[in-house]
């Protein structure tokens, strides 16, 4: 089976839902947030803080280290475990608002057509058309309703599965982007 040319996509004419620009607001956000890394960045915490309590209690328990002095560095060490959360909180909410930002300025443009060009994406509208090239994308997926194409920086391109013949064509054309990435940036993706 030979892959399909990009002629054989689009174009996609369709206009964005307040639900679906929530959607992908929400996904964007969440994106953006963990893209240092899971590991990295929420789970390292949270075992430092496990292993801290745990060497401050056995050397409590064992007197290695008095009282006062384990209690003040369990306190020590919640006060540090709680501050990184709530930094890393604050962080969710402030990309989770850029990311509203960015895809309710793309659904207040009105009508949308999406089309597939040689290097990219373009997606005309009332106003001057936005474009994302594969070079510069990291991800193409089909979730939640729509289909995206993830830039490295900014919004992604979007266009609802609704806009598609069927879901069928929508996870076609979702493989098909994502087999125009960079294939060193490109994650693995399993055939549907």
């Amino acid at each position: 089976m030979s892959a399909p040319q990009e002629g054989a996509f689009g174009p996609y004419a369709f206009s964005l839902t307040a639900e679906e620009a929530q959607i992908a607001a929400s996904r964007a956000g969440l994106r953006r947030s963990l893209a240092g890394g899971l590991i990295g960045a929420h789970l390292a915490p949270l075992a430092a803080f496990v292993l801290a309590i745990l060497f401050v209690a056995v050397l409590g328990l064992t007197g290695l280290v008095g009282r006062r002095s384990a209690e003040a560095a369990l306190i020590l060490a919640a006060a540090a475990f709680l501050a990184q959360r709530l930094l890393t909180r604050r962080r969710f909410f402030a990309n989770r608002r850029l990311a509203q930002m960015e895809i309710e300025a793309l659904r207040a443009v009105g009508a949308l057509t999406l089309s597939v060009e040689a290097d990219g994406l373009r997606l005309d509208g009332p106003t001057q058309p936005m474009r994302w090239r594969f070079a510069d994308c990291v991800d193409a997926e089909d979730a939640g309703g729509l289909v995206y194409l993830w830039p490295r920086r900014g919004a992604p391109a979007i266009a609802p599965t609704r806009a598609f013949r069927d879901v069928t064509e929508a996870s076609r054309f979702a493989r098909y982007l994502a087999a125009r990435l960079p294939q060193s940036l490109a994650r693995p993706r399993p055939d549907l």
